[in-house]
């Protein structure tokens, strides 16, 4: 076993049973996991392959994987080491047909729901209320993150109504096609597991000891996983840190690190608190800050060093002033680009800083942008490869009929697609027996028949071929590059093509696996997994998207009231929390350096507004010093108390109008008394979440 401090030893070696270990940003948790493994291999005589490990990214898991197999000096470990979403998958492409479904199935990513929803919401019945596609996937995805359904019984309002209409259409065009969504690999793995004992127990036998990475991020679903997997043996050991659960917004349940020991009564709990990132002041900042939560375990974080440069705290008169004022400070301290990254809470806000960077000719990149894989190009070419595998999908098929152009008109496509609703059959069903359907003009028949050959001869050659030459043969047969040279940027989207191939070939050496396996793969790719650090460029990114992630200099931008906190004054204590310990990861991504700044106005949807330093500066008080001979803003009021609805009163489909927002209608609620919280829709199309306590709402009747 390699050198480990007391706490990080006494966790690796824990007893059988469940353990949860709190470790602080950069106290070694990945080290923690990695050891816990190979301890259990080799002090313990566990066999690879009965070891389960899930974490949240892929990089994470990659990473993971790497390490454990130069731990043990093997090759390739034979231990199940990968995301939540990738398990689900790994398990539904050997079970799902358990549940009635075929294993041939389509993973679809965002883009593809939204294609779809766009589409059931265009055909929704006009006594249908008006919701937005986007709005409608997010109120089916923060049920099924919950692991949950529409309720039995009436809904609430009109929205509510349409909601549940689109819950079941969706629902029903996914099996119709043969298609899951992200979410749906959870969801499906829960209801595999409970609803087959025998399931459940085969995978409890192959997976003895259960590691989760993250745990603060699990949403219901996924602690279901972990709860189900583990219950025969009880061996789930888990690795979290409660100040660092910042994804609520995506179905994330801190009360899952929070009620881990009530959840399991007999767990250990072991806490790493030396941190081995950052530097004393930087830590002194960060815990000020977060320790004014009320919602956590408890621990400190201490760095071995004393040495180390003050906190910064820079207030611009605007948020151009800002920028410029980043830019020239990372210039006078002679960072190198790579050492620097740029934080902010909202991607808006990076475009001041882009110009700034861009008038000193100093590289950047910005994480989260268009990813490779989400180009028009990559979709078109991956909506064909996903046709070979699986000719029901509906929604690929619907992308790339006429791309390139080949002579199947609006017209004729409506009374395809009109003819496969009425029998109930894939779009591609009816294709093949169009050839002798004279309704149809001879043109669009023959172009018909003609891409069903092209679909069966190139399903035909994967399962032989290699997935590069298959691209390849693909991209000749439809004329793609010509269909390209044709647009604009014909030069930059023809270097797309060939870099696809160029992964496609770097994929069949690297991994030697087939068609089916490359778009599992491909389905899974997260935002961050193609960001490289080495990069010679200043990195701007979202204080999300920097969340495992560290630099040697950090500037963390626009703390203002409304921005970091992103939260306003009568908003729930709840939200406030999490956006602290959003602040409190921003902070801790720093080794060497962390610069804070806000502005005194900011331009704000068009319009300049004026701007408080955020209460997080105030909080983390001492620990922060002054830059450029500008002071702290002062200490902001307290804001007076508004009049707040009875929670009592407050259900589902009740209509309320915001002293801000105006009239709108209750989504659902979660909690109860003081704490109950709010979904509003409001007549602008708004919706948020709101403690009902504490929001300006009356209660409108009738």
């Amino acid at each position: 076993m390699i050198t480990l401090n007391e706490g990080q030893y006494a966790a690796v070696t824990a007893p059988d049973g469940p353990a949860l270990v709190l470790a602080g940003a950069g106290s070694g948790k990945t080290r923690v996991i990695i050891e816990r493994l190979a301890w259990l291999v080799g002090e313990r005589g566990v066999n690879p392959r009965h070891l389960l490990a899930l974490t949240f990214t892929n990089k994470a898991a990659d990473e993971m994987r790497r390490r454990l197999a130069l731990r043990l000096g093997v090759d390739r470990v034979s231990a199940w080491l990968g995301t939540f979403h990738a398990f689900g998958l790994f398990l539904l492409r050997r079970e799902i047909d358990r549940l009635g479904r075929s294993k041939s199935f389509t993973v679809f990513d965002d883009r593809d729901q939204l294609s779809l929803m766009k589409r059931l919401v265009k055909d929704l019945p006009s006594t249908c209320a008006a919701v937005s596609p986007r709005e409608a996937l997010t109120w089916i995805s923060h049920l099924k993150q919950r692991a949950d359904e529409p309720l039995a019984g009436e809904a609430g309002d009109d929205a509510e109504k349409t909601f549940r209409l689109l819950w079941a259409r969706y629902h029903e065009a996914l099996d119709r096609i043969s298609a899951v969504d992200f979410d749906d690999l959870l969801v499906l793995l829960v209801r595999l597991l409970k609803e087959h004992p025998d399931v459940q127990e085969k995978y409890q036998r192959r997976y003895r000891h259960i590691l989760v990475d993250e745990y603060q991020d699990t949403n219901h679903a996924q602690y279901l996983i972990a709860k189900l997997l583990s219950r025969g043996h009880g061996n789930l050991f888990v690795v979290g840190d409660e100040d660092q659960s910042i994804y609520s917004w995506r179905g994330a349940d801190i009360n899952n690190i929070l009620d881990f020991a009530r959840d399991f009564p007999d767990a250990l709990v072991y806490r790493l608190e030396q941190n081995y990132r950052s530097t004393k002041p930087i830590l002194e900042a960060a815990n000020a800050v977060v320790s004014h939560n009320r919602n956590r375990l408890g621990k400190k974080l201490w760095a071995a060093a004393d040495a180390g440069e003050a906190v910064r705290f820079f207030l611009a008169g605007d948020g151009e002033e800002e920028a410029h004022f980043v830019v020239a400070d990372l210039v006078k301290q002679r960072f190198a680009p790579k050492q620097v990254a740029v934080l902010f809470r909202t991607n808006a806000q990076s475009r001041l800083l882009e110009e700034a960077l861009r008038k000193k000719g100093i590289h950047y990149i910005v994480v989260g942008g268009i990813k490779f894989y989400g180009r028009k190009e990559i979709k078109d070419i991956v909506c064909y490869l996903r046709l070979l595998v699986n000719p029901a999908d509906d929604e690929s098929l619907r992308r790339v009929l006429n791309v390139p152009p080949r002579g199947i008109g609006g017209a004729s496509f409506e009374r395809i697609e009109a003819y496969a609703t009425m029998r109930g059959l894939p779009l591609f069903q009816v294709l093949r027996e169009i050839e002798t359907d004279d309704t149809l003009a001879m043109r669009a028949r023959n172009a018909a028949a003609a891409f069903v050959r092209l679909v069966d001869d190139l399903a035909l050659e994967a399962k032989t071929s290699a997935l590069a030459p298959l691209t390849e043969s693909l991209i000749e047969r439809i004329g793609y590059r010509g269909y390209v040279e044709k647009s604009d940027e014909k030069d930059f989207r023809i270097e797309i093509i060939d870099e696809f191939v160029s992964s496609c070939a770097q994929y069949d050496v690297a991994e030697g696996k087939g068609l089916q396996e490359f778009l599992q793969d491909l389905a899974l790719v997260s935002d961050t997994d193609d960001y490289d650090p080495e990069q010679p460029a200043v990195t701007l990114m979202t204080c999300h998207s920097a969340k495992g992630l560290e630099f040697d200099y950090v500037y963390l931008v626009g703390l203002e009231e409304g921005l970091l906190p992103l939260v306003r004054d009568y908003d729930y204590d709840a939200d406030v929390e999490e956006e602290r310990r959003l602040c409190y990861v921003a902070m801790t991504r720093a080794r060497k350096g962390l610069t804070l700044s806000a502005a005194r106005s900011r331009v704000l949807y068009g319009r300049t507004e004026e701007r408080r330093v955020s209460r997080f500066v105030e909080e983390a008080g001492t620990a922060v010093s002054p830059c450029a001979d500008r002071g702290r803003a002062p200490a902001k009021k307290k804001a007076p108390e508004a009049a707040s609805a009875d929670p009592a009163k407050m259900k589902t489909g009740t209509r309320v109008r915001h002293a801000k927002f105006g009239p709108g209608t209750v989504m659902y609620t979660k909690g109860s008394g003081d704490k109950l919280k709010a979904r509003i829709r409001f007549q602008t199309g708004r919706t948020a979440l709101l403690m009902v306590k504490q929001a300006p709402l009356e209660i409108l009747e009738g």
